[in-house]
């Protein structure tokens, strides 16, 4: 299993951009073969900074999902893997891989 947390803090004039990509992206990952979560979460008091978790049955299925993401949202920018789309809405993002410890 692959654990992932991407933190963001959106552009200033992006936050309702970034919510909308949240809510069109999130159904689209949940479907895909080998996604065993895919959650958004929002700041209460600081609605810039966002969290993503998510976590993937395998390597494979995580490639599979970036893949999808692009056929959807567009493509990355030289060099990056995530959409280009998706990337600009941020000022600053973190991506970090995690394995589980415990359940």
């Amino acid at each position: 299993m692959i654990t992932i947390l991407f933190s963001a803090r959106a552009k200033a004039d992006k936050v309702d951009a970034f919510r909308e990509f949240a809510e069109k992206a999130t159904p689209l990952s949940h479907a895909e073969d080998g996604c065993l979560g895919y959650v958004f979460h929002q700041q209460k008091d600081d609605p810039r900074n966002i969290v993503l978790r998510e976590q993937w049955r395998d390597k494979g299925a995580l490639g599979e999902h970036v893949k999808n993401l692009v056929a959807v949202f567009g493509p990355p920018h030289p060099g990056q893997q995530l959409p280009a789309s998706f990337i600009d809405l941020c000022e600053s993002f973190d991506l970090k891989f995690y394995d589980v410890i415990g359940e």
